[in-house]
């Protein structure tokens, strides 16, 4: 327990670093461009890295100490956003300077996640997981409470958005540095494992785990759901910043505020989490969270007013933790613990490809169909997502 309680703290430190640089990067952005199709594409530029990367970094990390290998994430990514600060107080403002930053930070954040994503089968007991799970999703929606609020606040110490953004990286920073020392105060011995040490070929460790996974008719049905889910999904706080800007002319301060409002309904989803997964079963969560996820969007496209727009941010985002925390359990308990790693890896590779995607065409989509007109299609993917797996579920079922 004391292991889960670092690795759960260092997370909760880093995450809202993380959460204030995602609040603040699509501002950065649109203040230096005027445009959120380039707002989209930096934001997308992040995640570039892990579709390339993710499964050779998952098959190497799998050979690799895991501690190590967060700490290096960690205190890389501290180095990133500092000198990201840095350019940005001392007058910075240039795109490209930005964009090789982000797509520096998603690299790293390759390797860290192989190696963070499965630790706690190695730290605690098979029926802790999804309890453990629903802890970490409720602290990570306080985090996206937290998050915008702090992000607003520090844009607002600057004198214009550029300052105040390097405020901000410059916090995300520093909550890399506390997450990675924490990360090597942990005791449990995190090596690989001695069936792992005979160094197979790479590709051949690779093949092995993409044969499994694609072998695997659950594993595949939750990778094609997550792909399509995360797409909509990652662009819900674009889309609510560009609603917030150009329907209803709120400024940043007051934007990370209302996100922090509407966030605060995650750290709700998270204490349902446990109740949802025994009454509805991984699948039945996969179609309330869907359900919720379309009802949320229509009511930000049709909201009349701010407070009506914060209401469906909070829906969407309160059947979040139910959704990821359920989903994560019920994936460890199907994947053989020696092959973690690598069919985890390439596991998240086929649902989070959908994240650039999402990004990149959303904010394209932005400005072609306006912010109301395109929460109304996302609206429409989340329930069509739904609607397959369950009829899909349901089909095997009845056979």
């Amino acid at each position: 327990m004391r292991d889960f309680l670092i690795i759960w703290w260092a997370q909760v430190t880093s995450r809202i670093g993380t959460q204030i640089s995602q609040f603040v990067l699509p501002l950065l952005v649109l203040s230096a461009t005027d445009s959120a199709s380039t707002a989209g594409m930096i934001a997308a530029l992040e995640q570039v890295p892990y579709v390339l990367l993710a499964i050779p970094a998952g098959a190497l990390v799998e050979r690799w100490n895991k501690q190590v290998v967060m700490a290096i994430g960690n205190f890389t990514r501290a180095v990133l956003f500092g000198l990201l600060a840095g350019y940005l107080l001392g007058g910075g403002s240039n795109v490209l300077f930005i964009a090789v930053t982000v797509l520096s930070s998603g690299v790293v954040y390759t390797f860290f996640d192989q190696a963070s994503g499965t630790v706690f089968p190695r730290i605690l007991p098979a029926h802790e997981l999804a309890r453990a799970s629903g802890w970490v999703e409720g602290t990570t929606a306080m985090t996206e409470v937290l998050g915008p609020a702090l992000g607003g606040a520090l844009i607002g110490l600057g004198a214009n958005t550029m300052e105040g953004a390097g405020y901000a990286f410059g916090a995300d920073a520093i909550t890399y540095v506390i997450a990675g020392i924490g990360v090597l105060c942990l005791r449990t011995s995190l090596r690989p494992a001695a069936v792992q040490e005979r160094h197979e070929p790479l590709w051949a460790s690779i093949r092995e785990g993409i044969s499994y996974l694609l072998s695997h008719t659950e594993l595949r049905r939750l990778a094609l759901a997550n792909f399509v889910n995360i797409a909509a999904l990652g662009t819900v706080w674009l889309s609510f910043m560009t609603l917030m800007k150009t329907e209803f002319h709120i400024d940043s301060s007051r934007t990370g505020l209302l996100l922090s409002l509407g966030a605060l309904s995650g750290v709700l989803g998270s204490f349902c989490s446990g109740t949802l997964h025994r009454r509805l079963g991984a699948y039945g969560v996969m179609l309330f969270t869907g359900l919720g996820w379309s009802a949320g969007e229509l009511i930000m496209a049709l909201a009349p007013a701010p407070w009506a727009a914060v209401l469906g941010l909070a829906l969407a985002l309160w059947v979040a933790p139910p959704y990821f925390s359920t989903l994560y359990a019920h994936r460890m308990s199907i994947i053989p613990q020696p092959m973690h790693t690598r069919i985890n890896s390439i596991y998240r590779l086929l649902a989070q490809a959908g994240l650039p995607l999402g990004l990149a065409s959303g904010g394209a989509l932005l400005e072609s169909l306006g912010s109301r007109g395109f929460l109304a299609l996302a609206a429409a993917v989340f329930l069509a997502a739904a609607i397959t797996v369950h009829l899909q579920v349901h089909r095997e079922k009845s056979r």
